[in-house]
């Protein structure tokens, strides 16, 4: 077993990637509550953006590295997500 050291993992202000997360995780924060289905994702949701604001974009843990990922894949189309 190979024994995983962090990297330090950060989101650049380059292009705005930093903002575009932010706005994409609000962005799914209103749409859950407009359609009155607030539950334990989008608590995790605001967890994720909360910590996101408070450090800035900087030493990203593993944890908030793989949310971002997995919120991003929400918008990808089927047809690529699941192509055979």
């Amino acid at each position: 077993m190979v024994n995983y050291k962090q990297k330090d993992y950060f989101i650049t202000c380059k292009d705005n990637e930093y903002f575009q997360v932010l706005d994409t995780i609000d962005y799914l924060l209103e749409k859950a509550i407009t359609e009155g289905r607030y539950g334990m994702w989008e608590e995790t949701l605001e967890m994720l953006k909360n910590q996101l604001l408070d450090n800035k974009g900087e030493n990203i843990t593993p944890w908030q590295f793989n949310m971002i990922i997995t919120i991003l894949l929400d918008f990808v189309p089927d047809n690529i997500k699941y192509k055979p």
